[in-house]
């Protein structure tokens, strides 16, 4: 799991890997244009971006997910959003099994859980083996954030 901001993105971007680096950038990009929600192809199924706009929900009503084909670039555009994070562990069964035509599998919180807090213009990198429980919100409210999904192969090449 990382946590960054495009306030600090410039100085930081050497450190992440060429993909990582194509969908911070291509987030902030689209970002600045305030798209409306649906699907933006940048590479294909290898790297593309949803945007969503939706009401944050209450921790009770908010299970956790893990990818293992993606990466989630997660980048808040509007509103606040808490996000879980935990990571994975031997002991842990999914509440939902492994769906691999649409590469998710859901869990119950954890009780070691982490909670992310994201402004605008903050972004948070989840890998595999982190489960994440993102769009939560304190005060409810809505969220448009833009998701980059990058595929685990582009850090292969």
């Amino acid at each position: 799991m990382r946590l960054g901001s495009k306030l600090s993105w410039e100085k930081e971007r050497v450190f992440e890997h060429p993909a990582i680096v194509k969908a911070v950038e291509a987030l902030i990009d689209i970002a600045e244009r305030n798209p409306e929600p649906g699907r933006i192809e940048i590479d294909g199924d290898r790297l593309y971006v949803n945007v969503m706009t939706f009401d944050a929900k209450s921790p009770k009503d908010q299970v956790a997910e893990k990818h293992e084909r993606y990466i989630d670039v997660q980048y808040l555009i509007d509103g606040e959003e808490t996000i879980g994070w935990f990571p994975l562990r031997e002991e842990l069964e999914p509440s939902k099994p492994y769906v691999e035509e649409d590469d998710y599998a859901l869990y119950a919180p954890a009780g070691d859980e982490v909670p992310l807090r994201l402004a605008p213009g903050m972004f948070a990198i989840f890998f595999p083996h982190d489960i994440h429980r993102p769009g939560m919100g304190e005060k409810g409210g809505k969220i448009k954030k833009a998701v980059a999904k990058v595929r685990m192969d582009l850090l292969n090449s």
